[in-house]
């Protein structure tokens, strides 16, 4: 059977997400963000079954162009930049009508509220249920319209991004009103196409409540509970499905339960009433019999065997009606049974939440001080990197001296000399070999000490700045702690990118 699902969420930067990422993953293509120079490219990815874009009246502009224009228009860091709407395709439709059914709606939201809308269509995953066609509808926050100039430009706010107070203020309905008109339009356009291709199945829009059903829904499972649960992995969303699950039967039983009940009550009331027929017309008899004495033996022995048939029939009635107290007894039994373990299920799905959040904010803590302790280590790196530099002029500052002076002779002994060099004396060719000498014999020993002075640089810290060192050390801990406790937990968090790799120029491994 057709199955509804239509739920949307923005695309905003407070979050981390850009659009230009977003239409480049959905839409399996590659994106260059102008707003941050990245390169976002899914040329690879598969799955991708149609894209398309739409735009208010036709108007013409790229994918590229568009999604570069939708970051760059919004300055703020917290700005929502796009709106995207997940649906699930009917799988009863061909591939070719689940395209025309989504390019319908796509085109109707375009024109309805003067956005572009770009459409991507993915198909099933392969180790998934392989009836879930489902499209991801991205749209602009803002309304794509053409200047006096000419130009193609995002311009005001759409309606579906304005707050309550200003919808309020335009006489517009609410945001939560305006979704569930869309919710109804997208059943309406889908519930059309299910008519025109002559398949019986429709969906609802409206929640269980609104339709008058007394089953309990499920939750959605997500991509992570479902390739859990695929993987024999219990999940508590997968577990609360399941008692939900086992709930509405044991309510579909009970109602069938209630059903033959009330069969029986009217069974047992035509039975009565036979029964009360039946005395009626043997207490007439009676009183005909007082009439008729010659009868009266007979008929009192017919009336007998008749009131003795209506007993049995009553005891029978009464052993019914017990049995059916019984029943409803235990029925009810049964939905305390699964109240409590309803009740028991929530409980626990609070306490998972409020692990989950106790965990984020370890992390958010780990994070902080791995961050301290990378700006502590590199406090530590520069210091020594100055340190050293400081044992190295003084250890070579005499040769250094002595090489500028030898430099300054060597000059102004060769200016008037610059013609030949075999015109040179040869105690001028002596002062060039002593000059070039000491140059090698610093350059010799720079390489010589040059780990000497990391290590002289590394004490004198130690020495006179050991809250620096301790500080560095505390770092290295902090990012030791943050990386292991990444790699316990499952990766719903983004990582703190720190670096671990061995600087050769500095003086501590991180």
């Amino acid at each position: 059977m057709a199955i509804y699902h239509l739920s949307t969420k923005p695309v905003s930067r407070s979050s981390g997400r850009t659009a230009t990422a977003s239409i480049a993953y959905r839409a399996g293509i590659a994106i260059k963000d102008e707003r941050t120079g990245k390169e976002h490219d899914y040329t690879k990815r598969s799955g991708v079954a149609h894209t398309r874009l739409h735009t208010p009246n036709g108007l013409k502009i790229e994918r590229n162009e568009l999604w570069n224009l939708a970051e760059t228009t919004e300055t703020r860091k917290n700005s929502r930049t796009a709106r995207e709407i997940v649906v699930n395709l009917p799988h009863e439709l061909s591939g070719r009508l689940r395209i025309m059914l989504v390019n319908d709606f796509a085109k109707d939201l375009a024109n309805q509220y003067g956005v572009a809308v770009d459409v991507a269509i993915h198909t099933p995953d392969a180790q998934g249920d392989n009836r879930n066609h489902h499209a991801h509808i991205m749209l602009t926050t803002r309304k794509l319209e053409r200047l006096e100039s000419g130009r193609v430009a995002l311009t005001s706010k759409s309606q579906l991004e304005m707050s309550n107070t200003q919808l309020k203020e335009r006489g517009l309905p609410s945001a939560r009103e305006e979704l569930k008109a869309i919710r109804e339009q997208w059943a309406n356009i889908t519930n059309k196409h299910l008519k025109e291709a002559k398949i019986d199945a429709r969906i609802d829009h409206r929640s269980h409540k609104d339709r008058g059903l007394e089953q309990v829904p499920t939750k959605k499972l997500g991509w992570e509970a479902s390739s859990l649960e695929r993987k024999g992995i219990k999940t508590a969303t997968g577990d609360y499905n399941r008692m939900v699950e086992e709930y509405n039967h044991t309510m579909k039983q009970l109602a069938i339960i209630e059903k033959s009940l009330k069969a029986d009550t009217e069974q047992r009331e035509q039975s009565n009433d036979r029964t009360r027929e039946r005395l009626e017309t043997a207490i007439k008899d009676i009183e005909r019999a007082t009439d008729a004495s010659a009868w009266a033996d007979r008929r009192t022995k017919l009336v007998n065997q008749v009131v003795g048939e209506c007993q049995r029939e009553l005891e029978g009635a009464e052993r019914e009606i017990n049995a059916s107290a019984s029943a409803i007894d235990q029925a009810d039994r049964r939905i305390a049974e699964h109240q409590q373990s309803k009740l028991k299920a929530e409980r626990e799905a609070q306490l998972q939440q409020q692990a989950k959040e106790l965990l984020l904010q370890h992390s958010q803590e780990l994070h902080a001080q791995a961050v301290k302790g990378e700006k502590a280590i590199d406090v530590y790196d520069t210091r020594l990197a100055d340190i050293e530099n400081q044992f190295e002029q003084l250890s070579l500052k005499s040769l250094k001296k002595e090489l500028a002076e030898l430099q300054q002779a060597y000059d102004t002994a060769k200016k008037p000399m610059m013609t030949s060099q075999s015109k040179w004396s040869k105690q001028q060719l002596e002062k060039r070999m002593v000059l070039r000498s000491l140059e090698r014999q610093i350059s010799v020993k720079e390489f010589q000490d040059s780990g000497k002075y990391k290590q002289h640089a590394k004490d004198w810290i130690a020495k006179n700045e050991p809250q620096t060192v301790q500080e560095a050390q505390q770092g290295q801990q902090a990012i030791k702690e943050y990386k292991e406790q990444q790699q316990k937990q499952e990766p719903k968090v983004e990582p703190l990118q720190v670096r671990t790799s061995k600087n050769k120029n500095k003086g501590m491994e991180r």
